[in-house]
């Protein structure tokens, strides 16, 4: 969806979009007792902790360094717990946005 919402209307080449999953487990039982679930098969911790932070920040680092101080971050489905902290922490040092927070937002302006 959103690779195709960014070609389409920003002319964005698909070539220049990697989406990027990362995953901090679940803590969604069904899933967890899924022998098909693909996922990190341990409970997901409370947001916003120190382990959190730093891989977040680990991997907008790497982003950083391989594709430019300029590289667009969208952060999606992050959760609230963690969802404006993330943005607070990067919104100086990464061009980031946080689809939950100011996508609903551009939405409800426009």
């Amino acid at each position: 969806g959103k690779l195709a919402l960014y070609t389409a209307c920003g002319g964005i080449p698909p070539r220049a979009c990697l989406p990027v999953h990362i995953d901090v487990g679940t803590n969604n039982k069904q899933l967890l007792a899924d022998p098909a679930y693909q996922g990190l098969r341990k409970p997901r911790g409370p947001p916003a902790t120190q382990e959190y932070e730093s891989l977040v920040a680990e991997f907008v680092s790497a982003a950083q360094k391989l594709y430019g101080r300029n590289v667009l971050i969208q952060f999606e489905d992050f959760g609230n717990g963690n969802a404006f902290q993330l943005l607070e922490q990067h919104q100086d040092s990464a061009t980031c946005f946080n689809d939950d927070i100011q996508g609903t937002a551009a939405v409800a302006v426009a």
